[in-house]
C-alpha cells in the first residue's frame, strides 16, 4: 500500500518516520468480542451514546466527557500512541464524546480546528458532509501506520445548540477498525448530541459557571516535527504567526491560559544564544537562562505584556527548525494552570 499520499510535504520527517516504525515490532493479538450495547447519558448536557456492554474501562466527566475503552491497557495504549510508538497496543479501540464550547465559531470552523489533532492534516482521508440525529454534520476518516498495523479512525462533529459542539469518535489499532466498525456505525445511528446545560434551579446553570480547569490526564499530540503532552480537556487550534512554518495554541475553557508551539525555519541561522539575545528587547525580558527542551539546549524567558497573564517562552533548535514553546496563565488561576503547563512542557519533544 503507498501510503505517501497520506502525507503532505511539510509532514516528510512524519513519513520517514512511519516507515521506520514498518520494520519494528511484531502484530499484536486479536480484538476480544463485543458485547451488548449499553447507553451512557450525560447528566448535564442529554447526550446519549452506547458502548460494549463488556468494555469495562469508562471514563467520565460530566457537562466534558465520556471515553470507553475494552480494558485498562487498552486505555493506555491511546496515551502512549505518539510517546511509545513501538508497542503492541493488543488492537485496542475506543469510543469517545468530547464536548467543546463553540465560542461563537460555525461548524466549518470548528471542523477545521479538530484537525489540528493529527500530525498532519493529510492524515484525514476524508472530509464529508453527514447528519447525526437529523442535524447536520462532519465526518472525518483519518489513518496512519503504528509499528503493529493501521491506526484508524472516525471523528463525527455536530452541533446542536448555542454552548457546545459534539465531537464522537471511534478509532482502533492494529488493522482492526473494520472489526469494530459495523458498531460504530450503529452507535452513530443512535448517537444523541449535547444540548445546553440543563437547568437545575432558576437562575443556576449545572456546569461551567466557571471555566472548567485543565484535566487531570492528559493525551500526546504530533505537530509538525514534534509531539506534547496535553490536558486531555483541551483542543489545538491552528495560529497565523508571521515567519513560521506550523503554529498551534492548545486551550482550554480560558483564552488566557494556553501552549503555544511555533515552528520557524533556522537554516539560516542556528545560533540560538544570538536569537534569544536578539529577542530579549521583542519580550521585554531583562534575562534568558539556560535550560533544555526535548533533551537538547535551550533557553527560556519570563515574560508579561499585562492583563494579568504571565508568560514563559523557550526557544530550541533542532536540524533546521527552531522550536518556540509558550506557556501563558491568568495570575490568579497560577495554581490551577502553572504546574500543568510545565509539566505538559517537560514532555515536549522534536522528532
Amino acid at each position: 500500500m503507498d501510503i505517501s499520499k497520506y502525507f503532505s510535504v511539510k509532514g516528510l520527517t512524519v513519513f520517514l518516520f512511519a516507515l521506520f516504525l514498518f520494520g519494528c515490532g511484531e502484530k499484536s493479538k486479536g480484538p476480544e468480542p463485543l458485547g451488548s450495547l449499553k447507553t451512557y447519558t450525560d447528566p448535564t448536557t442529554s447526550f446519549k451514546v452506547q458502548y460494549p456492554g463488556n468494555w469495562k474501562e469508562l471514563q467520565k466527566e460530566s457537562g466534558r466527557r465520556f471515553m470507553a475503552f475494552p480494558s485498562k491497557d487498552a486505555s493506555d495504549a491511546f496515551r502512549k500512541v505518539y510517546a511509545m510508538p513501538g508497542e503492541i497496543n493488543n488492537s485496542a479501540a475506543q469510543i469517545a464524546v468530547f464536548l467543546q464550547p463553540t465560542r461563537g465559531r460555525i461548524l466549518d470552523s470548528i471542523v477545521l480546528d479538530n484537525m489540528t489533532d493529527m500530525i498532519s492534516d493529510s492524515l484525514y482521508t476524508e472530509k464529508r458532509r453527514t447528519t447525526i440525529a437529523g442535524l447536520p454534520a462532519y465526518r472525518l476518516r483519518y489513518r496512519y501506520n503504528l509499528a503493529d498495523g493501521l491506526y484508524e479512525g472516525e471523528k463525527y462533529i455536530v452541533v446542536k445548540d448555542t454552548a457546545y459542539a459534539t465531537v464522537l469518535e471511534f478509532s482502533a489499532f492494529s488493522d482492526s477498525y473494520s472489526f469494530y466498525k459495523p458498531t460504530f456505525d450503529d452507535i452513530a445511528k443512535n448517537f444523541v448530541p449535547a444540548s445546553n446545560p440543563i437547568e437545575k434551579k432558576p437562575d443556576t446553570l449545572v456546569q461551567n459557571a466557571e471555566a472548567a480547569p485543565p484535566s487531570a490526564t492528559s493525551r500526546v499530540i504530533n505537530g509538525t516535527g514534534f509531539s506534547i503532552s496535553v490536558p486531555d480537556n483541551f483542543n489545538g487550534v491552528k495560529t497565523q504567526n508571521a515567519g513560521t512554518i506550523y503554529s498551534v495554541s492548545f486551550q482550554g475553557d480560558r483564552l488566557d491560559c494556553t501552549i503555544q508551539v511555533d515552528v520557524i525555519d533556522a537554516s539560516k541561522q542556528k545560533n540560538l544564544s544570538k536569537i534569544v539575545e536578539d529577542n530579549k528587547k521583542a519580550y521585554g525580558a531583562a534575562a534568558a537562562s539556560k535550560t533544555t527542551l526535548g533533551g537538547v539546549e535551550a533557553y527560556y524567558m519570563n515574560y508579561s505584556f499585562g492583563g494579568n497573564v504571565q508568560s514563559r517562552v523557550y526557544f530550541a533548535i533542532k536540524g533546521d527548525k527552531m522550536f518556540r514553546v509558550t506557556m501563558n496563565y491568568f495570575i490568579p488561576k497560577q495554581d490551577v494552570y502553572k504546574a500543568v503547563f510545565e509539566k505538559s512542557i517537560s514532555t515536549f519533544r522534536m522528532l
